[in-house]
């Protein structure tokens, strides 16, 4: 029995070593920290920050590096380690008809498809619309 128990424990340290050791991200790695989100097709740069519910966007334009717009901050509603609904948070955030109606119809659901790296690839769903980012962890 003592065995057991001890072979258990060495098992489950080894594992927890080599994760530390490859230093490989998970989509938990996307859920707090700053981010950096390039657009070349709208020349955007999105300095990103999220914490456990809540995500803050500021957009900058790629030539002059001047932001664009004020900050937008959205609400984060995790449905698994790896997929998650963002809703513009209307009382910290300008927002016009159209944010309201993607509020109103639940959001964007986000998905994180892919992780190479420090950078993951989300793909972004609303109304049968989908896109993909490439999203890059800075911190």
């Amino acid at each position: 029995m003592k065995f057991l128990i001890l072979f258990h424990i060495v098992l489950s340290l080894q594992g927890s070593s080599e994760e530390f050791v490859s230093g490989a991200l998970s989509c938990r790695d996307f859920k707090n920290g700053k981010f950096v989100l390039i657009n070349k097709k709208t020349n955007k740069r999105y300095l990103i920050e999220k914490s456990k519910d809540l995500q803050k966007e500021e957009v900058f334009d790629l030539s002059t590096n001047k932001k664009m717009q004020k900050d937008r901050y959205y609400k984060i509603l995790w449905k698994s380690d790896c997929q998650y609904i963002l809703l513009l948070d209307l009382a910290k955030s300008q927002h016009d008809e159209t944010d309201k109606y993607i509020n109103s119809h639940g959001g964007y659901l986000c998905t994180i498809k892919k992780i190479e790296g420090k950078c993951a690839i989300i793909e972004t769903q609303f109304e049968g619309e989908v896109f993909a980012s490439e999203v890059c962890k800075t911190q």
